[in-house]
């Protein structure tokens, strides 16, 4: 049950950081414009990864000279897009 329990913990743990970021992109105090640095560590991604989602059209962005940057808009999106409602399951 421990396994379980540890499960759960950290699925909530993630949700509640999700939802604390999705709320600071809709606070307009928070900041609008990110890097691909900053994207890495708020998504918990790499820069391939990031560069895959890019490169599937999955995440938005812009170019400026050789450098990636993503709005707060674009986020929120790419967040949207992925996305599943909780849904009750019987055991």
């Amino acid at each position: 049950m421990t396994n379980e329990a540890d499960f759960y913990a950290s699925l909530t743990n993630t949700l509640q950081e999700l939802i604390r970021q999705v709320q600071a992109l809709n606070n307009p105090q928070s900041k609008t414009i990110y890097t691909n640095k900053e994207m890495m560590e708020l998504l918990d991604a790499s820069s391939a990864t990031l560069k895959k989602w890019r490169d599937e059209g999955e995440l938005s962005y812009s170019l400026i000279g050789a450098t990636y940057y993503y709005s707060g808009k674009d986020i929120e999106d790419f967040l949207r897009s992925h996305h599943y409602d909780a849904y009750a399951c019987s055991l």
